[in-house]
C-alpha cells in the first residue's frame, strides 16, 4: 500500500468458485425467481440509502427507479415468457439498457452507463 489506512467494506473469498445459477423446472419459477431477487435487490439498496448522502444517494436512489422500472425488467420477463432462464433474461435486457444509455446523447445516462455495467 501507497499509506497505512482504514479501509471497511465486505470480505469476498476470491479462491472460491463463482456461483452458478440453478435453473426452475417453470417459467412461472424463474418468473418468481428473478421477482424475488430485484425485491431483494431494492431491499438491500434502500437500506442503503439511509446510510450514505450526497451522490451515493443519488446514485442508490437511481438504481432502485431502474430496479422498479417495468422498462428494465418487463423483457427480461417476456424472455423468461419464451423459456430463457432468469439470469440469461436479465443478463440480456441490461446488456441491452446499458447500451442506450452509452448511446444517449446526454453525458448522464453515458455515466450511468458506467454504474449498470
Amino acid at each position: 500500500p501507497a499509506s497505512p489506512g482504514y479501509a471497511e467494506g465486505p470480505v469476498f473469498d476470491l479462491d472460491r468458485p463463482p456461483a452458478a445459477y440453478q435453473r426452475k423446472a417453470t417459467a412461472t419459477e424463474e418468473r418468481a425467481a428473478l421477482e424475488a431477487a430485484i425485491g431483494k435487490a431494492v431491499g438491500r439498496l434502500a437500506a442503503l440509502v439511509h446510510t450514505v448522502d450526497g451522490d451515493a444517494a443519488d446514485i442508490l436512489e437511481f438504481h432502485i427507479a431502474m430496479l422498479e422500472d417495468d422498462a428494465l425488467s418487463g423483457p427480461a420477463l417476456a424472455s423468461i415468457g419464451s423459456g430463457q432462464p432468469a439470469d440469461a433474461a436479465w443478463r440480456t435486457a441490461l446488456d441491452s439498457e446499458i447500451a442506450g444509455y452509452e448511446a444517449s446523447d446526454q453525458d448522464y445516462f453515458r455515466a450511468r452507463a458506467a454504474d449498470l455495467r
